[in-house]
């Protein structure tokens, strides 16, 4: 992490992990996640990467804790003060926003991390392809490539650095998205969350799944528009049950921030269950998209090209002078030859 530069986001999930080895050793013995103490690349360990930075961001959690001047101060004392819902969205923006937004930044650098650690393993996929089962459904040209930069340093550093740089800008776009989206969400939480429908908990056994009908899928979408609205039904009556009263603001203050930490655990919620979504549609598309346009724009650096022109004319050099001796040596056997039919004649 120093050492790509990323030190400004913590790499523990809570303050109640005392260490670092403590959050492995939650991972390993209560989550339990699969295929934990194995090495694996690609999809199995891009896999258990999203498992991770998902279990990561539900450990976020508001960071301070909502005074009674906090929401005095929220709602305003002028002509048109706000309502309950307002002051709610207020909170959320000052006191829940960062917390959400810091834990983003770990699961972009740790997406950032997976990525640049799989030039290796491509690398010697590409170069063990040949001769496989697997050789007729790639390029033949792996092969020959992956050999190419293991043989030519200059080559392996550019391509390199190259994809490197393309996961650091993605990194940066990912982020950015992604900030884009909490802000739209915390200024408005009730349309995200009336947008977003609930999994069903029928506990119905999985092994019997089939694809649904077209029946099946008619009669369930007026199921999910009916469900869409229970979240916000929900917090509605929460709103309603505020007091109003000025001599009930002890209360009031109680129930905001009960409010408060609600609403922000239906977003982390969402934003959590979608978190591979936005992985996928914020970083590694675009990034697969963009990585061949950076990779067909691989120029050598002046150094490089400076140290390459001074072999060339060197290695031409050194052309010349074979090609001269290659005459020199041409002409000596003509002349032998000559000599010889001259002394075969004579009989000699």
């Amino acid at each position: 992490r120093k050492a790509m530069g990323s030190t400004h986001f913590s790499m523990l999930p809570s303050e109640e992990f005392g260490s670092l080895d403590d959050y492995l050793e939650y991972l390993r013995n209560e989550i339990q996640i699969a295929t934990f103490d194995v090495e694996v690349n690609g999809g199995a360990q891009f896999r258990r990467l999203m498992t991770e930075v998902e279990i990561f961001l539900r450990f976020s959690e508001v960071a301070v804790e909502t005074k009674k001047r906090d929401v005095i101060q929220a709602r305003g004392v002028s002509t048109g003060s706000l309502t309950w819902r307002d002051v709610v969205v207020k909170l959320l923006s000052n006191e829940a926003h960062l917390p959400l937004q810091r834990r983003v930044q770990y699961v972009g650098e740790r997406i950032r991390w997976f990525f640049e650690k799989q030039k290796e393993p491509v690398l010697e996929f590409m170069e063990k392809l040949e001769g496989t089962p697997n050789a007729n459904l790639y390029s033949p040209l792996y092969p020959k490539h992956a050999r190419l930069v293991k043989q030519n340093e200059v080559i392996k550093q550019l391509v390199f650095q190259t994809y490197d740089k393309a996961c650091a800008r993605q990194l940066q776009q990912f982020v950015e998205l992604f900030e884009n989206m909490l802000t739209s969400t915390f200024s408005n939480p009730w349309v995200f969350l009336k947008s977003s429908t609930a999994a069903g908990g029928d506990g119905d056994d999985m092994d019997d799944a089939v694809l649904p009908s077209f029946d099946d899928t008619k009669d369930r979408i007026p199921r999910e528009l009916e469900a869409r609205s229970g979240t916000e039904v929900r917090l509605s009556k929460w709103l309603v049950d505020i007091p109003t009263d000025s001599q009930q603001i002890d209360d009031a203050v109680d129930k905001v921030q009960m409010l408060v930490l609600r609403t922000y655990g239906f977003i982390r919620s969402q934003v959590c269950d979608q978190v591979e979504l936005f992985s996928e549609s914020f970083f590694k598309l675009p990034m697969m998209r963009r990585l061949e346009e950076a990779m067909a724009m691989i120029e050598l650096s002046d150094d490089d090209t400076s140290t390459y022109q001074a072999r060339r004319d060197r290695l031409a050099e050194d052309v010349k002078s074979a090609r001269e001796g290659l005459t020199e040596i041409s002409g000596c056997i003509d002349r032998l030859q000559g000599f010889k039919l001259k002394c075969e004649a004579r009989g000699i």
